[in-house]
């Protein structure tokens, strides 16, 4: 197991996917200066339940995040671009004083690389055009290599319920995660 700090999020973030996040309160802009300082990451986890500013109850499933990019912002704000890298998930948690949350994590593991198979050209096209779209929320994407890329980017741009999230970012076969992604697709064209 390993420990790691939290940063919990109203939105969820997969591996291989940069977000920008503007840092403001002091317990997180702490984590940044320190994770800055060791050149190293810390865990991004979707909110359950409360709020991003304050006490908020996680889901158990998350991704940690190296920071790729930062500025300093107006009025002491801190913009910084993380990405997604390794998946974990809590199995237990502490807060510091300040109200950081602290996380014992087991790594969730990973796959070999797989290609995108040919049955996904549909889902392909539907990532380029969602991508034209995504542009507005200034995330970034690595170019679909593989069934893990194409089925994270999918993850992180369809308009899915926090549960189905959760749940693909636990599940280890990329294709499973597709076949996934692919029956939601199904049902939302015969509604």
């Amino acid at each position: 197991m390993s420990q790691i700090p939290i940063f919990p999020l109203r939105v969820a973030l997969f591996p291989g996917v940069a977000m920008p996040l503007r840092i403001f309160e002091q317990r997180y802009l702490r984590l940044i200066t320190d994770s800055l300082k060791a050149d190293d990451g810390f865990g991004i986890v979707l909110i359950r339940a409360g709020g991003e500013v304050g006490r908020s109850d996680v889901w158990p499933v998350g991704v940690f995040v190296n920071i790729v990019d930062w500025s300093q912002g107006e009025e002491g704000l801190l913009h910084i671009m993380v990405q997604g890298q390794r998946r974990f998930r809590i199995e237990s948690t502490s807060r510091n004083e300040d109200g950081l949350m602290i996380a014992e994590v087991n790594w969730l593991p990973e796959q070999p690389p797989r290609p995108v198979p040919a049955e996904c050209d549909g889902l392909l096209a539907v990532l380029d055009e969602l991508k034209e779209h995504a542009a507005m929320l200034s995330l970034r994407f690595e170019p679909v290599e593989t069934a893990d890329a194409l089925s994270w980017q999918l993850a992180q741009l369809l308009p899915l319920d926090d549960k189905v999230r959760i749940d693909l970012l636990a599940t280890e076969d990329p294709l499973e995660r597709l076949a996934t992604i692919a029956s939601s697709l199904d049902q939302w064209a015969k509604q």
